[in-house]
């Protein structure tokens, strides 16, 4: 792959995940190169904004007419929280898209390592290294397309779930002529001023287009914000893998002994330019996924007083449950995760570079073995804003508070 273009690797790499871009373009945010048409794109992300809040509305209303029940309101809570937090993730792609535009770019085209000084001079072990690399790419892109596309079809399953179920248990009361029906939506949702109009058009059509699009927005966003996530996270643990390899062979024998201070300065401005990548991640991700992380612990609570609490014990709520536990599960592991790999790989750095037999070379080699050990032999975390990190601690830590938020909805239920 390394031997290709640039454009034709990034053209291959971007089939591999084109339904993260897809995803993207349906909430209205242009990751790709801007331009005057997809910048209209801005009129969609702007109008999906304001739905959104309109929905929250009124699943605001539903929660307040039902306040006296518990196992009625559970459903909406959690619900609603998932649409602030797809909102909230929109809001944000509206200011940073460029940013993200920017990241992707260099992940899709492997800028990184195209600027590898030591692929721009003749280095004998160059061609060895590239298929080295060629290996350690692929098996990153696959990880990536897999976990890209199965967190889209878990936002999918669970979006189609709700939408389908209202569209045709309505539809069969419709034809059916049951007396008095009242229809379900997409959502818990309650539309105050439209409460009287029953299925009518066009009241009914725009209640469900409202909570329809409110419903894309939690999972498209998902799809797409998160798997932004992934994509940038597994591209930046396999360019410390690829650095890693890079040191492997810094005292080689396919490499002249007079040459291998120059290859291994190469080396160490290849692991500045990956530290800065992985340190924009950080940043760019920082902040935002405080609110993932508040409303995935509410929600994992709300969703388990549902699943043994819910007032409309069937076959159809125990499969949405489940496929809403999973989304919802999958979506938080994917930033724990990610935040351990890059942890875990940063971690080996400064192995690295002591196990790569410096002790038989220059004074210059050893004193540049030593900067780099005390420079990487510090812990790299992605945070969560200033509270947390992301790491399977901070996992676990979150599932066991979840389960005290339903303790204390059973408490109360019982009260």
């Amino acid at each position: 792959m390394i031997l290709e273009k640039q454009e034709e690797i990034f053209e291959h790499n971007y089939n591999r995940i084109k339904v993260l871009f897809r995803a993207a373009y349906s909430i209205g945010v242009n990751l790709m190169a801007p331009s005057k048409i997809k910048d209209a794109l801005k009129i969609v992300h702007v109008g999906l904004i304001m739905l959104a809040f309109l929905s929250v509305y009124t699943q605001y209303c539903y929660l307040m007419r039902n306040i006296n029940s518990i196992p009625l309101i559970a459903e909406s809570i959690y619900t609603a929280l998932q649409v602030l937090s797809g909102t909230s993730k929109l809001i944000y792609f509206f200011f940073t898209h460029r940013t993200f535009y920017r990241l992707l770019d260099q992940t899709l085209t492997h800028d990184i390592i195209y600027q590898m000084e030591i692929f721009q001079h003749d280095f004998p072990i160059n061609q060895m290294l590239k298929r080295e690399i060629d290996v350690i790419m692929n098996r990153v892109w696959r990880t990536t397309r897999f976990l890209v596309l199965l967190f889209f079809y878990a936002c999918f399953t669970v979006f189609a779930n709700y939408l389908v179920a209202a569209i045709l248990i309505n539809l069969y009361h419709q034809l059916k002529e049951t007396p008095d029906y009242q229809f379900i939506l997409p959502l818990p949702a309650l539309y105050t001023f439209w409460e009287s109009k029953g299925m009518t058009f066009p009241y009914y059509h725009m209640q469900m287009f409202i909570t329809t699009a409110a419903m894309h927005v939690s999972a498209m966003t998902g799809a797409s914000f998160d798997g932004t996530f992934v994509v940038l996270c597994q591209h930046a643990a396999g360019l410390m893998e690829v650095h890693n390899l890079l040191v492997q062979h810094a005292t080689s024998p396919d490499i002249p002994p007079e040459r291998r201070v120059e290859y291994l300065r190469y080396v160490i401005k290849t692991y500045q330019r990956v530290n800065n990548f992985m340190l924009e991640i950080q940043t760019i991700y920082r902040h935002i996924s405080l609110a993932q992380f508040l409303l995935s612990l509410i929600s994992f609570g709300f969703m388990l007083f549902e699943a043994n609490y819910g007032i409309r014990p069937n076959v159809n709520n125990l499969i949405r449950m489940i496929m809403y536990i999973m989304a919802t599960g999958t979506q938080i592991t994917i930033y724990c995760y990610h935040g351990q790999a890059l942890t875990n790989v940063n971690e080996e750095i400064p192995v690295v570079y002591y196990n790569c037999n410096w002790y038989d070379e220059n004074k210059t080699f050893k004193h540049l073995i030593r900067m780099m050990i005390m420079r990487t032999n510090k812990d790299f975390y992605l945070e969560v804003s200033w509270f947390t990190l992301m790491n399977f601690a901070t996992l676990i830590s979150l599932f066991r508070a979840s389960g005290s938020y339903y303790l204390i909805l059973k408490n109360f239920q019982e009260d």
